[in-house]
């Protein structure tokens, strides 16, 4: 039997430790697909897709993203075969994306110095990624800790611009009930983690990994 290859995106300025807690089947060899630079501020999301993807080296893999890595994870498998895909506290297409991720909030994005913009961001990120364990607070620290905000900017604009309508017919929505980023009234997931949160990849760690060992039986 020929072995399953699943690539992992995290959410935006995390890595592969926000994965650390998540088991697998046996027959899957696990990658981690590392965030690149974009070329420029109006970098399309598709162009960055197109990018990113050229370091999946499997045909067919699976795709797992989280978060923001959900939906970079939906635009690669606009542009080549996949198995699977399965995104965790993320959205699908545009019209899950919370209301409020419009007008006022792209102004923002646009014309506030990165002074204003992230200076005082610990007190959001905090608030919306609802950490627990000290380990959770660590990877908070290391994230907070990061001074790219050219990629910030372009990831963030790239989630509040985000025109997709097609999800591909294999997909698998995790979602918890309490996210904040992307609360739940505005999602469709196929699996809810109840009052599972947006870090809830780490602390409900072993209720998502049955849901992918099952899904991907």
């Amino acid at each position: 039997m020929s072995k399953k290859h699943i690539y992992l995106i995290s959410g935006l300025g995390a890595d592969e430790r926000v994965f650390s807690r998540l088991s697998f089947p046996e027959d899957c060899d696990v990658h981690y697909l590392p965030w690149i630079n974009p070329l420029g501020p109006d970098e399309p999301i598709q162009e960055y897709a197109s990018r990113l993807s050229r370091r999946i080296l499997h045909p067919n893999p699976v795709l797992l993203g989280l978060s923001f890595g959900g939906m970079m994870s939906i635009e690669i498998a606009k542009q080549q075969p996949v198995e699977k895909v399965i995104i965790v506290s993320s959205v699908k297409h545009k019209e899950e994306l919370p209301p409020y991720y419009s007008g006022m909030a792209r102004l923002l994005l646009r014309n506030l110095p990165d002074r204003l913009l992230f200076g005082n961001r610990h007190y959001i990120v905090k608030l919306f990624m609802q950490s627990r364990s000290e380990e959770e607070k660590m990877l908070l620290k290391d994230y907070l800790r990061k001074r790219d905000f050219r990629y910030m900017r372009w990831a963030l604009a790239a989630v509040l611009n985000w025109q997709n309508e097609w999800v591909p017919p294999s997909t698998v929505h995790i979602h918890g009930s309490a996210d904040r980023p992307f609360p739940r009234r505005y999602v469709n997931p196929t699996h809810t983690i109840v009052k599972g949160g947006h870090f809830m990849v780490m602390n409900r760690a072993q209720e998502i990994s049955r849901i992918i060992e099952k899904e991907l039986a």
